[in-house]
């Protein structure tokens, strides 16, 4: 944990100084960065999450295990990843009303524990005592539209609608024996949960160099078999060294709550026919270099 809070500063560390040396050759005097019309933010984030998952068997519905796969699975609840995200203000509209931002960030995580209970998942049934090797991804893709409904020299403030995906892999593989690696028996499922929600957002600019950016977004939505409850929210601090490069360090949470039912007829709300529930909670603390174009 501490070698991670370690490389992420080393990176912004880095960042710095190399901002710091590109604003001494360039000796240029700073712009107001509120309203860029493209940029890129490539960094890490250290995210600490909690997931439940529950894989129902086919055509036995809610016989599935809820597995805490943290406590049941002994995967790390921390891991640090990459983060990507785009921003782009169309010159074709108001400049200063709207934005698009585009980004994908992953969680790859892999444990080996011998089970302390039976549980369920998908067709397969796992027994006390088993020795399983579990891989667990769960990456996410976001989609933010932006409208800014105050619109200032300083000050930014407006609504902002999310889509994006949740794509969850869980792969769970009993061993025959403890340190021998053959398979006995697998199970494997893909889960893509669309999610979406809507709130506010706003962009400060604090000093010449600093700038402040809360979001917060929420929604529940029922259709057919599937419900899904989504929070989001944040906070980042930017500082620009630069009318190119910056650095940012912000914190995000988001709660996302996936149940699909198996249908009483057909397949359901898009056809998913992976059926059961996905309880997901992530924290991270994101640190990256932000690129203005």
């Amino acid at each position: 944990m501490r070698l991670r809070f370690v490389a992420l500063a080393a990176a912004l560390t880095g960042a710095s100084l190399a901002g710091g040396w590109v604003s001494r050759v360039e000796a240029q005097g700073l712009e107001n960065h509120l309203y860029p019309p493209t940029e890129l933010d490539v960094g890490g984030t250290l995210l600490r999450l909690s997931e439940t998952i529950r894989i129902d068997p086919q055509n036995r519905p809610e016989l599935g295990t809820e597995i805490n796969v943290e406590d049941v699975l002994g995967v790390s609840r921390t891991t640090l990843q990459p983060r990507l995200a785009f921003r782009w203000r169309p010159g074709c509209l108001p400049i200063r009303r709207h934005e698009l931002e585009v980004g994908f960030f992953r969680a790859v995580r892999s444990a080996e524990k011998t089970l302390d209970r039976t549980i369920v998942f998908r067709d397969t049934t796992f027994n006390l005592g088993a020795q399983v090797n579990s891989n667990i991804r769960t990456s996410q893709l976001f989609v933010n539209y932006r409208f800014a409904f105050t619109a200032h020299e300083n000050t930014q403030i407006g609504f902002t609608v999310g889509l994006g995906a949740i794509f969850l892999r869980s792969e769970l593989d009993a061993l025959t024996a403890v340190n021998n690696p053959q398979v006995q028996y697998a199970d494997t499922s893909k889960f893509t949960a669309p999610v979406g929600s809507v709130g506010f957002y706003g962009r400060f600019r604090l000093g010449n160099r600093w700038y402040l950016e809360p979001d917060l977004r929420a929604i529940y939505v029922k259709i057919s078999n599937f419900k899904a409850g989504v929070l989001e929210g944040g906070a980042a601090v930017r500082y620009f060294f630069s009318n190119t490069i910056g650095a940012e360090l912000g914190y995000g949470l988001g709660f996302y709550k996936v149940i699909v039912e198996t249908p009483e007829s057909g397949s359901g709300f898009l056809g998913i026919d992976v059926h059961g529930k996905v309880k997901y909670t992530v924290n991270g603390l994101r640190g990256g270099v932000v690129f203005l174009f």
